[in-house]
């Protein structure tokens, strides 16, 4: 990421995608599962590259990742 995200903007983003464990990188998952929820924002911001990537934001919808599903709904 250019720019890290704060605690604040994980939460945020979180809410938007239906829950912050959506926010975690597939490749992190299984370490992110010994993390509880209310640690997982600090957790994001500490930690920038564990984020999903890309998030997409088209002002009506928030989308993480570039999956077949991602690209079906922003077609």
């Amino acid at each position: 990421m250019k720019q890290p995200i704060s605690e604040a903007e994980a939460v945020a983003l979180g809410k938007r995608l239906g829950g912050i464990r959506e926010l975690v990188a597939p490749k992190r998952r299984a370490e992110a599962e010994a993390v509880p929820d209310a640690k997982l924002a600090a957790w994001l911001a500490a930690n920038p590259n564990y984020v999903r990537r890309p998030l997409i934001d088209t002002g009506k919808q928030l989308e993480a990742g570039f999956t077949a599903d991602v690209r079906e709904r922003l077609a």
